[in-house]
């Protein structure tokens, strides 16, 4: 998890950045402190057509029939000048269910794209489970490749350019796990491969299945 004001890296659990000093209540102080229903299309602007939002829906099953147990989210608003989206999303992602499959997951395998429809912005908060198939890197190429189909107001294509680049991303970052995985495996002693044939197999099975600016 990353600092939402400063975006320093913070500890699990921790609830006080040692960076810039932002604490995490702050934000349920701003936005309330209570968890909400959040579904995998939010689009409180009625901005998305009818015919878009289920386009855009079929993009996320066809991604989730690969990686069933990360939940592609998108929240999307306007949003009031003087609120960071940043902070906003770490917030929705703090407290939102997501609502998938007629159950209510909790957030930590959850890609979570806040866009701000006021600003033609966009974010991206991270759970903590998905956050390690993915780097900074990574998020801040998934955003940039979809911000001019924002920028042109056509937000459809942005969303779906955003799942098919994070499918792409975590088949290549799950064969290099895997490869680096195999690598130590090869060096280690017998007793140790055998503990490493073991963290493989559930990395195999797991991948069946910060907010970068």
């Amino acid at each position: 998890m990353h600092c939402p004001s400063c975006e320093h890296r913070l500890e699990l659990g921790a609830t006080r950045c040692e960076t810039c000093g932002f604490q995490l209540d702050q934000l349920d102080q701003r936005y309330g402190n209570q968890d909400f229903r959040l579904e995998q299309i939010t689009d409180t602007t009625k901005f998305l057509r009818g015919s878009d939002k289920l386009a855009v829906q079929e993009v996320i099953d066809e991604f989730e029939t690969q990686f069933p147990q990360f939940f592609p989210t998108f929240f999307i608003g306007q949003l009031p000048a003087n609120n960071k989206l940043s902070e906003f999303a770490s917030w929705m992602l703090n407290h939102g269910r997501i609502h998938v499959l007629g159950e209510l997951r909790n957030s930590e395998n959850t890609f979570l794209f806040v866009i701000d429809l006021t600003s033609r912005s966009i974010t991206v908060s991270v759970g903590y489970f998905a956050e390690h198939y993915v780097s900074e890197n990574d998020l801040r190429e998934l955003l940039s490749d979809a911000i001019p189909f924002l920028a042109s107001g056509d937000v459809r294509e942005a969303l779906e350019k955003l799942v098919d680049d994070l499918r792409l991303v975590l088949k290549r970052n799950h064969r290099l796990l895997l490869k680096h995985l195999k690598s130590n495996e090869d060096k280690a002693p017998h007793t140790e491969k055998q503990a490493d044939a073991q963290v493989t197999e559930t990395t195999q099975t797991a991948s069946s299945g910060q907010t970068p600016q």
